[in-house]
């Protein structure tokens, strides 16, 4: 199988793993990306993101920044791998008070059992070439073991 027909079967499977995830269909995120260390991650501002204040919650903007980053991890190991998340940390640059938000991640350390990825939230202007920084974070992730066979008794 040639590198550009993996990656386009690996797409399709951390599309799949984010289509099953309730919340974030629930935020309406859409996977743009995701390769071997590399994923964007994108949303449409609505009403029910916001906060009283009218303001998109920091808890939308840090799920789009983690579900980033799990997609650029997921890609880079085989189809069934699980992941978790053991740490984060944000910071909020800017508030956001509507268009839409784009979370680009990459690995920055891959171990055998961990990871530190990092991601970037842009708010879009009109003219999408137009990105202004609203948040950064950090996380480690757990990568767990392959499942093994299990004999059957």
């Amino acid at each position: 199988m040639d590198q550009e027909h993996q990656q386009g079967h690996m797409f399709q499977f951390v599309q799949q793993v984010n289509q099953r995830s309730g919340f974030g269909q629930l935020l309406g995120m859409r996977v743009e990306e995701a390769e071997p260390g590399r994923g964007r991650v994108r949303l449409k501002v609505d009403e029910r993101l916001m906060h009283p204040q009218g303001l998109v919650h920091g808890g939308v903007i840090f799920s789009l920044a983690d579900t980033a980053m799990a997609m650029a991890l997921l890609a880079s190991y085989p189809p069934g791998t699980r992941t978790g998340t053991i740490e984060a940390k944000i910071n909020y640059l800017r508030a956001v008070r509507g268009g839409q938000l784009l979370a680009e991640a990459a690995i920055i350390h891959q171990g055998r059992t961990t990871a530190v990825l990092e991601a970037t939230v842009y708010h879009l202007g009109e003219d999408e070439n137009e990105q202004r920084a609203v948040a950064r974070a950090l996380s480690t992730f757990y990568i767990f073991p392959p499942e093994e066979s299990k004999p059957s008794r």
